[in-house]
């Protein structure tokens, strides 16, 4: 057994394993790197959730086949049931049991296996390679054991080649958001994305994006879809799928006369929105304040009347109460307040 680092995709391997959900989704990390690179396997994988066929300790292997890494077998490893739910170290175990047999019965000599659960599963890495090691470790094949390393996510950014995003015009006022708020010297992230979109759908864009409570303040699974969509175009730091809510995207400035001609082609009804919303913003760009008119505005769009006492007995988390000053919460009411007809509260 090797322990090595890097892209599991290039191994050479005979046999790659492919962790996944039993609900279909392959939206993160490495699942979404199987579902780009192989797409008969995703077809399959697909199926076999709609068929319910799924389930921890039930693997799916799958031959396919890419121009780039050849002919693999891929085996789908459940090591969590839905997308939304972390991994369990008994689905590991039951999983590796049955990649023993699935070993033996197809005859493989050679296998690549990634961190199984300690990713986007939440399972600790330490615990999860010892009980790889004492499952396989007498096992007569060729094993590749991928440990977690940051600096795959480097490597993808400087190998991603996707086909060019087309800009639309609410993929162009978002970039263009995140390019004026760093002008303000804040720098881009998922956290000031959720935060841009947020108030320019608030002030009549209509993105069609679903914001809910959330851990930093309303937040849209949408915001991170149209990112992802952008990625290696007009920004970087999306390569899997994935970042941290205030991990630094890149934003890619040899395209911002290109988003910056796309908006002056806008409607001038929207381009008025997006330069409202960022003059708007322009005292709130830290990421406290930004979190706190944010999240009192979600409060007053749903509670119009409720006080500035209101407010603070409505904040959604411990973390909110405890971190939002009541100082900081009249200020933000306040400025709220002063734009209440731009942002329909009553």
């Amino acid at each position: 057994m090797k322990f090595v680092t890097g892209d599991l995709l290039k191994s050479e391997a005979e046999a790659l394993v492919n962790t996944v959900n039993t609900v279909g989704v392959m939206g993160k990390g490495i699942a979404l790197q199987f579902k780009e690179a192989f797409p008969y396997n995703n077809k399959v994988y697909m199926e076999a959730c709609k068929n319910k066929a799924l389930a921890p300790g039930v693997l799916l292997p799958v031959w396919d086949s890419n121009l780039l890494y050849g002919k693999k077998l891929i085996i789908n490893f459940p090591t969590k049931t839905h997308w939304r739910q972390p991994s369990r170290y008994e689905y590991i175990r039951s999983g590796l049991s049955a990649l023993k047999e699935l070993i033996v019965r197809e005859n493989i000599k050679s296998i690549a296996i990634p961190p199984l659960g300690a990713g986007n599963g939440g399972l600790d890495w330490k615990e999860v390679r010892d009980i790889i090691v004492n499952a396989l470790k007498d096992f007569p094949v060729e094993i590749q054991l991928f440990e977690p390393n940051a600096a795959i996510k480097q490597l993808l950014q400087k190998e991603e080649v996707k086909k060019k995003a087309e800009l639309t015009p609410a993929r162009a006022a978002l970039l263009y958001s995140l390019f004026a708020f760093e002008s303000f010297g804040e720098y881009s992230s998922l956290f000031a994305a959720n935060k841009l979109a947020y108030f320019l759908q608030r002030m009549g864009q209509p993105l069609r994006l679903d914001f809910k409570a959330h851990h930093y303040g309303p937040y849209a699974v949408g915001v991170q879809k149209v990112l992802y969509t952008l990625n290696g175009t007009y920004l970087k730091g999306l390569e899997q799928g994935q970042a941290s809510p205030f991990e630094s995207l890149k934003l890619n400035y040899e395209t911002w006369e290109e988003v910056n001609q796309f908006v002056k082609q806008m409607p001038e009804e929207d381009r008025k929105r997006l330069t409202g919303m960022l003059f708007f913003l322009k005292n709130f760009t830290s990421e406290l304040s930004l979190e706190i008119l944010a999240s009192v505005d979600f409060i007053l769009s749903e509670h119009p009347n409720f006080t500035v006492k209101e407010i603070a007995d409505a904040l959604w988390t411990d973390r909110k109460r405890k971190l939002f000053k009541e100082e900081s919460i009249a200020r933000a009411y306040e400025h709220l307040m002063n734009y209440k007809t731009r942002l329909a509260i009553s």
